[in-house]
């Protein structure tokens, strides 16, 4: 049999197998201790009189028959029997009925009980030893006819089975009418997913307050999954496109450089163009390693993590910088000691992009002037410059990949748009914060701020 696929139906016939299963054991359990309290009753109500007459029958001048007479009635029998089991008094009421033998054949000390059959009726008796002095004198039968309780019990059971039908149904009834209700909202969810997958992800899966906090979770854990897929195929889009406009300019330059070389250029032309060709390969190597970085989906993925000597990494960037620029004054105060924990490659490469753009829009004569400093747990580096500043319609877009200011574009129009973007990457990257601002002597700041190893 194979078991139903939908909720509803699972619940459904789930609790109705419980239900079963449940209200069997419980009518079984009452039935059975209805049966047992009743007989435990009689039991009592036996050896109670077994005992009356033991102690009327140690009074002196006690007579057994009149005993038990007066303690007999119509729904009581006695008989009295002797140390061997043989009957010495019984209560007329019996008539010509015998108590089963059996009851006083064997030797015993011990309060025993016994069920028989006494023409059409059922008896429960007792067998109570009569000690004196630690010896058994004789026994005491007591019976009494048992009620047909069968008829009772049948009735308690067939109301049972009422109310547990009527119960069932009314929950049967309550459990599909719940198990409907709470699996709408996952039919919406999968209703929203299938219209969300068909769109290519393009369509949100919106919030809902209906259904079970479990069932708002699991939305919420979809809508989250959602989101996720369309930043990554956001991200993937933007990958390619951003590769298609800054591979375009130097693969174009490339065939050029290849078609001339194909001509046959000799002597100094031919090295012009191998050297162009260098110089363009080495673009398009940056260019491609800065797009994987920006692309990348984890922060932390692939970032080979060592101790940075971040104090020398600047020293040796300022030295370089200074012979790269003759024309402009490049200062700094770097304090020493400053390590980090972070990516060699890329904590070079963030520096070089500050430093590369600070130089680079600065004109003739300017100044650039970088610090490094300790504060508190962090250590914060400035690069400042007296160039041309930033425009007031740039500082919310200088981060974006490609944007480049007009007068940016105009001094140097070769720039790709990449180096800040690349930069604030590899910031987040080391858990740092990255702040670009216009200096009021006139040129731009350009702050970073990241954890010192500790």
């Amino acid at each position: 049999m194979k078991y139903p696929d939908r909720l509803a139906t699972r619940l459904s016939v789930s609790f109705v197998l419980l239900f079963l299963i449940t209200f069997s054991v419980v009518v079984a359990v009452t039935l059975y201790y209805a049966q047992r309290t009743f007989q435990t009753s009689i039991d009592d109500n036996l050896q109670g009189l077994a005992e009356t007459i033991e102690q009327r029958l140690s009074e002196d001048g006690a007579d057994s028959q009149k005993i038990i007479e007066e303690l007999s009635s119509a729904a009581q029998f006695v008989e009295l029997l002797d140390a061997g089991g043989v009957v010495t008094s019984r209560s007329s009421n019996l008539g010509i009925a015998q108590i089963p033998a059996s009851l006083g054949r064997h030797q015993s000390d011990h309060i025993s009980f016994r069920t028989f059959k006494l023409g059409n009726s059922k008896l429960r008796a007792v067998r109570y030893p009569l000690i004196r002095d630690g010896l058994v004198q004789g026994y005491v039968i007591a019976a009494s006819p048992i009620p047909e309780v069968d008829e009772s019990l049948l009735s308690l059971l067939a109301v049972a089975i009422v109310a547990g039908v009527l119960g069932m149904s009314i929950a049967v009834v309550g459990t599909v009418w719940l198990a409907v209700r709470e699996s709408r909202p996952l039919r919406d969810l999968t209703d929203a997913a299938n219209a969300t997958a068909a769109a290519g992800f393009g369509l949100p899966i919106p919030p809902s307050d209906g259904g079970s906090r479990e069932a708002r979770e699991l939305r919420g854990a979809f809508s989250t999954l959602v989101e996720r897929q369309r930043e990554v195929l956001a991200r993937e889009r933007a990958f390619f496109a951003d590769s298609s406009h800054v591979l375009r300019t130097p693969l174009a330059v490339l065939q050029g450089d290849i078609e001339m070389l194909e001509q046959g250029v000799y002597g100094k032309e031919r090295v012009e163009v191998v050297a162009q060709a260098r110089v363009n390969l080495e673009k398009m190597s940056l260019a491609i390693s800065g797009l994987l970085l920006l692309a990348r989906e984890s922060d932390a993925s692939e970032t080979a993590w060592e101790v940075v000597e971040l104090s020398n990494v600047l020293q040796g960037l300022v030295e370089g910088a200074r012979v790269a620029s003759p024309g402009l004054t490049i200062s700094s105060e770097i304090e020493g000691g400053l390590e980090i924990a972070g990516d060699s490659h890329q904590i070079n490469d963030l520096f070089v992009s500050i430093l590369e753009n600070a130089r680079r829009y600065t004109p003739e004569g300017g100044k650039v002037h970088i610090t490094a400093t300790r504060s508190a747990s962090d250590v914060v580096v400035e690069v400042a410059d007296t160039g041309i500043g930033l425009g007031t319609e740039e500082p919310g877009h200088l981060k974006d990949r490609f944007y480049r200011g007009a007068e940016a574009r105009r001094m140097f129009p070769e720039g790709s748009g990449l180096g800040l973007a690349i930069a604030d990457r590899i910031v987040r990257i080391h858990q740092g914060t990255f702040e670009l601002s216009s200096r009021e002597a006139g040129g731009a700041s350009a702050k970073v701020t990241l954890p010192l190893l500790t």
